[in-house]
């Protein structure tokens, strides 16, 4: 084997291996609504990215007072609504993300609540299990930041 076809064989591994891994690289790591434990590294950025529709009256907020800021910074939060079949705005789904910035070491909690039309859950009674559907709710993410 040529001296250059065995660096590359040597490379591809590793490389790939850190490609596959996750690991934030080429953006921070993202967590949908069912996943509820999230793990990260201190100095990471993460995600929620969750189904909503806000055009629609369907839409997330963190409940106050927010996660721990010693632990966890929220960094920002976008919407964005996709076309529906009908191609209009606002007829389809879409999603919100919430941008986190895992601060240092140690475990706090983002209390998220999922409004429809103007309605939205009372206090932390209702914990949702799976993805959102059309009844407020309310989703508790335990980070724990190593």
């Amino acid at each position: 084997m040529k001296p250059s076809h065995r660096l590359s064989a040597a490379l591809a591994l590793p490389l790939t291996a850190v490609l596959l891994s996750g690991c934030g690289l080429f953006g921070p790591e993202t967590f949908e609504a069912d996943e509820r434990a999230i793990e990260v590294d201190a100095g990471d950025t993460f995600e929620l990215v969750l189904p909503a529709n806000p055009s629609m009256g369907q839409d997330w907020s963190i409940v106050r007072p927010g996660p721990d800021r010693a632990t966890v910074r929220q960094e920002g939060d976008r919407e964005e609504d996709f076309a529906g079949d009908s191609g209009l705005d606002g007829g389809g789904d879409g999603t919100q993300t919430f941008t986190f910035e895992a601060v240092a070491a140690g475990t706090t909690k983002i209390r998220m609540s999922y409004c429809v039309l103007g309605v939205c859950p009372d206090g932390d009674d209702r914990t949702a299990t799976g993805d959102p559907g059309n009844d407020p709710a309310y989703f508790i993410y335990t980070v724990t930041v190593r």
